[in-house]
């Protein structure tokens, strides 16, 4: 078979539920087990797949995403980064020769291992950087309707992966998330709110002016008031949904309603779930009435409740197929997303590698800052009005990824990330090292650093220079030593989530 030998293992890897792949593989119907699953994948459209159509057969792209999905089939589709993996024969040989004799599926199997341990490694550095950046878990902004999720803060406890042990590292995520929607259960604060009757039997205190306004020409009716102690009934069906995400994502099979309402939390039980077309405009009311329902609350409790807030919208917009497919299919409006989780590793590589140098730089150079993504001008028009004169418009920004500040408010480092795999160092392409050189020129800054991940040939810094040809300067008087130019190509380790500087 033409793809045995790529994926031929990939159903071979199935373990406990459990498909594992790599960024950048195409995906057949021949690799899957059940043909639904492939068929399911195509029409939903995920934005860690692209479609690719050759020979006349249909296949998927697997793009630059961590990525957890349900397939109908009941299995459990993993997608892992491909960045170093193929180092691990070379780590692992010198202390077992049995490795050199080893299989393509023994091969793969140790890959899936390792890409798994320094994914949930990057996961709780990331945690705990105490960077302001968020990090995006699904792009939705070109969505209409849709607001672009953030990804909330994860608690250390987030890594269920020792070094030794062989787990997705998508169950600790899992675990955080339903760990925060039940102690949000439990402190749902209650209120007293006031319930308005006009009937015959009516109960409760009577409103006099109401009485006489309403029921002059009926006084058989009464008018009255009572005040109720009741669950903050719209939160409660929030986090009820959100709740109902979470268990379709978790299990293995489809729940069904009766196995829905034995797990839901008891505080939860006979609350209604939302419509999806209200999730959007629920979760800002919650957002914006903080004070009614945080009233109720200490501080602790309301940043519990806030947190699973965060959480179940970040949940329901998993896997939501785009606004024109909903309007296409009706019944797509009354279900719930894709049961998915997605992280653009791009963002998260990004995220890791500032809160690495965040850290570095505290420690390295006194008196120094890392500055997260900061805005200079570049570019201007100029317009000459009648009246005003002339004036100039900003017409292009340059945004570099960070930048290293001294105490003086003087630029030391530029530095931009790249989520890319090189062969060599020389290999970085022109537009990169333009990109950078417009970044250092604009800000005349010392150091100019591009950073990428660690490879198997790209495993130390490399320094360049311009500047190198004296007649260049030819007609510039002084000495031109001293304007040569510097960028660096530095690597970044992920299994030891270390900066070669």
């Amino acid at each position: 078979m033409q793809n045995a030998d790529r994926y031929g293992a990939m159903n071979a890897y199935q373990h406990d539920g459990v498909i594992s792949c790599f960024e950048h593989q195409r995906l057949s119907r021949q690799d899957f087990a059940h043909s639904i699953d492939f068929d399911y994948l195509i029409e939903q459209e995920l934005p860690c797949f692209g479609i690719e159509v050759k020979r006349g057969q249909l296949s998927l792209v697997v793009s630059h995403y961590l990525a957890k999905i349900i397939l109908p089939s009941g299995l459990t589709l993993e997608i892992l980064p491909k960045i170093s993996v193929a180092t691990v024969a070379e780590t692992r040989q010198s202390s077992s020769q049995r490795l050199t004799a080893m299989d393509s599926t023994v091969k793969r199997k140790a890959e899936i291992v390792q890409a798994r341990q320094w994914v949930a490694v990057m996961l709780a550095d990331i945690s705990k950087d105490n960077i302001g950046k968020k990090l995006a878990a699904l792009d939705l902004a070109a969505k209409p309707g849709f607001y672009s999720p953030s990804y909330p803060t994860i608690p250390p406890q987030l890594v269920s992966v020792s070094r030794t042990l062989d787990k997705p590292w998508y169950e600790g995520l899992l675990a955080t998330i339903r760990q925060a929607l039940q102690q949000a259960a439990v402190t749902l604060p209650n209120r007293y709110q006031t319930q308005l009757q006009n009937q015959p039997k009516a109960q409760g205190k009577i409103n006099l002016a109401a009485q006489l306004k309403n029921n002059w020409h009926r006084p058989h009716y009464l008018y009255t008031e009572q005040a109720v102690f009741e669950t903050d009934q719209l939160l409660a069906q929030f986090l009820t949904t959100a709740w109902q995400q979470l268990q379709k994502l978790s299990a293995r099979n489809v729940i069904n309603e009766s196995s829905f309402d034995q797990q839901l939390p008891s505080s939860l039980q006979g609350v209604m779930v939302l419509p999806p077309r209200s999730w959007e405009g629920v979760y800002q009311q919650l957002k914006s009435n903080t004070a009614t329902w945080g009233s109720q609350l200490s501080l602790v409790q309301a940043q519990v409740v806030t947190q699973a807030i965060e959480w179940g919208w970040w949940l329901l917009t998993q896997g939501s197929v785009a606004e024109s497919r909903q309007s296409t299919f009706d019944k797509s409006v009354d279900q719930l997303p894709v049961a998915s989780l997605m992280i653009n590793m791009n963002h998260a590589f990004e995220r890791w590698v500032l809160g690495k140098l965040q850290s570095w730089a505290s420690q390295q150079l006194a008196n120094s800052r890392l500055v997260i993504q900061p805005s200079f001008d570049w570019l201007y028009l100029k317009t000459n009005f009648p009246k005003s004169g002339l004036k100039s418009e900003v017409v292009q920004k340059l945004v570099p990824d960070a930048c290293i500040m001294t105490q003086e408010g003087q630029i030391s480092h530029v530095l931009d990330i790249k989520y890319k795999s090189l062969s060599a160092a020389t290999q970085v392409s022109g537009a990169d090292w333009q990109q950078l050189y417009s970044y250092q020129q604009r800000l005349n800054c010392q150091n100019a650093w591009l950073i990428y991940p660690k490879t198997k040939t790209f495993t130390q810094r490399l320094d360049v220079f311009d500047n190198l040809d004296e007649n260049r300067h030819s007609n510039q008087d002084g000495d031109v030593s001293g304007r040569i130019t510097q960028m660096s190509v530095i690597p970044f380790d992920p299994q030891q989530g270390l900066l070669l500087i």
